[in-house]
């Protein structure tokens, strides 16, 4: 017995119907995307005045930093022992003791987006012309992901201000110097801040 007209016109409503949900979701996955990424800025990298509408952080025990080590190793144990004191998750990828700590950082902030971790700090690099392009590769996977990227003691940072929110310098407390685990949640949180911040790991 063949099919009636209606039983036609109703799964090809139901196709059709269908086809709409996934093009409707698509829009939003790519919508989504966009607005993570903002215009001619790195994300994270708020230095105007604090929006007339606050919007609630994250909160401190769902942060997660994913620390991208140096070959330094006590700079890493360092770091990594504030964020412990200061009770932020900070998963760990060590570059020493490789044969190429520079790849093995790029894979490393590949990873911690796979992670989704809420920020990536980034020991020690070092940007050079043999290494810039598998670089911008890296933070760009970290951009388009809407993850900020924090540079800690950069030897030599990337030419694009795009690919990293702010530099943060290690050094003693003092006048205008904040806490690292402080100045981590500020960037989480976007909130204006300068490019460039004095931080103290409170171990010093």
């Amino acid at each position: 017995m063949g099919r009636v007209r209606g039983d036609h016109d109703c799964g090809f409503l139901r196709r059709m119907w269908r086809r709409g949900i996934g093009i409707a979701c698509a829009a939003a996955a790519v919508m989504s995307l966009t607005s993570c990424v903002p215009q001619g800025k790195a994300v994270g990298d708020t230095q105007e005045s604090e929006p007339e509408i606050a919007h609630e952080g994250v909160q401190r025990q769902d942060i997660v930093v994913g620390v991208i080590g140096s070959v330094d190793t006590g700079l890493d144990s360092d770091v990594l022992n504030a964020f412990n004191k200061a009770g932020l998750k900070a998963p760990y990828v060590s570059t020493s003791m490789v044969d190429d700590p520079d790849a093995a950082a790029q894979r490393g902030v590949r990873s911690m987006v796979t992670r989704k971790a809420t920020v990536i700090m980034i020991d020690g690099i070092a940007v050079n012309e043999k290494n810039a392009e598998d670089w911008d590769a890296a933070l760009q996977s970290a951009r388009k992901a809407g993850v900020p990227v924090i540079l800690l003691d950069p030897v030599a940072p990337p030419d694009d201000d795009t690919l990293f929110a702010v530099t943060f310098t290690l050094t003693g407390k003092g006048d205008g110097v904040t806490a690292l685990d402080d100045a981590v949640v500020t960037i989480v949180d976007d909130k204006p801040h300068p490019r460039t911040m004095n931080v103290t790991d409170n171990l010093s």
